[in-house]
């Protein structure tokens, strides 16, 4: 009898044990599995033992989510604005005891508004109904005179938090570039000779190389558009006068003599230059920097770009032809960091 409650005792001893170890193990496999990932990291995808977490995917979609993101905040901006507005309305023709439309009515016979609005005084009155009332167009520029007069005098705070664009890594080696290698701040353009967009960008970027002088290193990258049949070759072009040492200034003149649907003498400009003629048409009949040229679009394509011009300021992208300001507020920042931050 004993010897059988001994061995009962064993078996359920045995059976703890078991148990223990199982959730032990169990437990394991799932910290150690292919679905491990912090919860700022989660994981998205699995290929086999292979781990495909959503900052990894992120990565190769930063420019077109920041993109993205961009217009969503525009947006948002818009609609705190329309709604600041309607607050101001609303809260000044409570004060007064009056709706909205009366004070607009109201507005329209007020002469320091009138000239907010650009109006000549007497200002017609809005009239509700009246024969007299304001067209459409004044009535709008009557509204938002006297918007601007009800910001001025308001305590208005927008805290909609900005957004950081993300940093790329964006290869600089072997492009032509103007400015100090080790200067403080590179600039990466991915451009197109046919571009307009890009041909408005051009004295912007010889301002701030004037602004900012050797703090400031402009790096040129081809991304000639399927839309525009002489970009290619232009960039082929402007690699060939490169090779003479006048990849800048044959840039330039391409740009100057941008004309909308048509393309350009190359060889002309090459002349203009002073290059070495039978050597400059040589490069431009073999295709020499072709392959070069379509690896620059092939980067940017993986990069996320979608349109010209694209810039990298230290990695952060600005699209579009921007103006001078915009390059500064991000540049200024830049410089403002210490080194290697």
């Amino acid at each position: 009898m004993k010897q059988m409650i001994s061995v009962r005792i064993l078996l359920a001893i045995f059976l703890v044990a078991l148990v223990i170890s199982l959730t032990t193990v169990g437990w394991q496999f799932r910290t150690a599995g292919p679905e491990t990932a912090s919860s700022d990291d989660p994981v998205v995808a699995t290929v086999g033992n292979r781990s495909i977490t959503l900052r990894e995917v992120k990565q190769t979609v930063a420019l077109p989510l920041y993109l993205a993101d961009q217009q969503r905040n525009q947006l948002l901006q818009q609609a705190i604005q329309n709604t600041i507005d309607e607050e101001l309305l609303q809260s000044e023709a409570s004060r007064k005891g009056i709706t909205v439309a009366q004070l607009l009515e109201e507005a329209s016979q007020s002469e320091p508004i009138a000239r907010l609005a650009n109006l000549p005084a007497p200002v017609k009155r809005l009239g509700l109904g009246l024969g007299d009332s304001l067209d459409t167009q004044e009535q709008a520029r009557i509204r938002q005179a006297l918007l601007v007069y009800l910001h001025r005098k308001t305590d208005v705070r927008i805290t909609l938090p900005n957004l950081e664009p993300p940093t790329l890594a964006v290869s600089t080696q072997g492009h032509p570039s103007i400015g100090p290698d080790p200067a403080p701040v590179t600039i990466v353009e991915f451009s197109d000779f046919q571009c307009p967009y890009c041909q408005q960008s051009v004295h912007v970027l010889k301002e701030l190389r004037n602004l900012y002088g050797d703090k400031l290193r402009l790096v040129y990258r081809d991304y000639p558009g399927p839309n525009h049949p002489y970009a290619l070759q232009a960039a082929e072009a402007a690699h060939c006068a490169g090779e003479q040492g006048k990849f800048w200034e044959y840039h330039d003149r391409l740009f100057d003599r941008q004309t909308a649907g048509q393309g350009w003498d190359f060889a002309s400009l090459a002349n203009e230059l002073g290059l070495q003629q039978k050597t400059f048409e040589n490069c431009l009949k073999s295709g020499h920097f072709r392959d070069q040229i379509i690896k620059d679009l092939q980067d940017g394509l993986t990069l996320g770009i979608t349109s010209t011009p694209t810039f990298f300021i230290n990695g952060r992208p600005l699209v579009g032809a921007q103006p001078l300001a915009a390059f500064q507020a991000l540049i200024d920042r830049l410089l403002e960091q210490p080194p290697h931050s």
